[in-house]
């Protein structure tokens, strides 16, 4: 039995996690901590004071609710700044076996091309190895042969941005963690089959969309798209010169993706900017301006995808999460406008997570925690990216993939 403390540092709030993980890997949650900050812009650090407050407040209470003084967490991080590529590395067998020797140096050779300037490693995932001209491998040690190559994707970050993700976390008293990309977080939770086939995740924060593809077990393609949930308050912000913060909770409390779907005959009153009286909108009115940005978030995520060649990659569909996912009728208007299975994601189908999940915000704070028991990060967790730790987890991500 073991603690595991999870951060998502949203952009526009932070959000805390502490659970036990049972000998018999079962995640029991123990602690919730959330806190707001306005420290972040799409995904990417601008106020550092605000941001350390946040994360303070947050694991706080987390460790307060759940009787525990954890301080090595794994964090999330997302932004238009991360970048997702396949690579590949080779080593001469001359008709050796494949050892977890043979592999690393495989893998450090990936490593080592994936490392330039300004840009940080924080994810390299073995997808497949190919065995002479045997393709598809999933695990090939043991195996024999003349040349081995590991296909593998590789997930990087902006150096400036990771770097004040880490000093805000050493200023809020964290001095280790293993960073993770919040889309791959999210892709834990999908089942086996989704992740064989080939399905999107696309999770739709308050300033980013992650957007990942995963098929035959394992991330195959990666983008954020610098759009979420802020831009439909800003729009309704705008459209009804309401405050920010009322616009805000008229989108939580009233919103719906689609004016098909909203009540015909329910009024809400609206208050007004420069003491202007407050006025009454029907909910059809207020969901005609929150429908367009919706609509365009789909457009532009299928264009990607399109554009890319992934989206018949993603044979299953796709599957949406994050606080903008809450919207009523989301689903519906991303599978109308994209013309494919369209979900959002409500259950982990992994005991003691399917309870966090009744809120899709929560699907990366979920997606920590069964990341950092699938990856046995604990209970040395490194920065991601640092040598050594990510070879490590490649052998994990081989056993629990694959």
């Amino acid at each position: 039995m073991s603690h595991i403390l999870v951060i998502d540092i949203g952009s526009s709030q932070i959000t805390a996690a502490v659970a036990e993980i049972t000998d018999a890997s079962q995640i029991v949650l123990l602690g919730l901590g959330r806190a707001r900050s306005g420290g972040l812009k799409q995904g990417v650090v601008i106020q550092i004071d605000s941001v350390v407050e946040a994360l303070v407040r947050a694991v706080a209470e987390a460790n307060q609710i759940a009787g525990t003084k954890l301080s090595d967490p794994l964090v999330s991080v997302g932004g238009s700044h991360l970048l997702g590529q396949d690579m590949s590395g080779t080593v001469v067998l001359n008709h050796r076996e494949v050892t977890d020797s043979l592999l690393t140096q495989a893998m450090e050779q990936v490593q080592a091309q994936a490392q330039v300037p300004q840009r940080e490693i924080l994810s390299v995932i073995p997808r497949s190895f190919t065995l002479d001209s045997q393709t598809g491998i999933r695990s090939p040690q043991g195996m024999s042969g003349n040349r081995l190559d590991a296909n593998v994707h590789v997930i990087t970050g902006a150096t400036h941005a990771i770097n004040n993700v880490k000093k805000c976390l050493r200023l809020a008293g964290i001095e280790t963690a293993v960073i993770v990309p919040s889309a791959l977080a999210v892709s834990q939770l999908l089942l086996p089959d989704q992740r064989e086939l080939g399905v999107c995740v696309a999770d739709i924060g308050a300033g980013t969309t992650d957007v990942m593809v995963i098929s035959e077990g394992a991330p195959a393609w990666m983008q954020v798209i610098p759009m979420g949930g802020e831009l439909l308050t800003h729009d309704l912000a705008v459209a009804l010169k309401t405050p920010i913060g009322d616009a805000e909770h008229l989108k939580l409390q009233y919103g719906h993706a689609h004016t098909g779907l909203a009540p015909l005959k329910e009024m809400v009153q609206v208050k007004k900017l420069a003491d202007r009286p407050p006025e009454n909108i029907s909910l059809q009115q207020l969901t005609a301006f929150i429908q367009p940005r919706v609509e365009e978030i789909a457009e532009i995520l299928g264009k990607r995808l399109h554009q890319t060649g992934r989206f018949e990659e993603a044979s299953m569909g796709i599957v949406l999460c994050g606080g903008t996912a809450t919207l009523p009728g989301i689903a519906q208007v991303f599978e109308s406008m994209l013309q494919c299975p369209c979900w959002v994601l409500k259950q982990a189908h992994q005991e003691g997570l399917d309870g966090l999940l009744q809120d899709p915000a929560n699907a990366v704070l979920a997606g920590l925690l069964a990341y950092g028991r699938d990856q046995e990060v604990r209970p040395k967790p490194r920065w991601l990216g640092v040598q050594g730790g990510i070879i490590s987890r490649v052998r994990h991500w081989i056993q629990g993939n694959f």
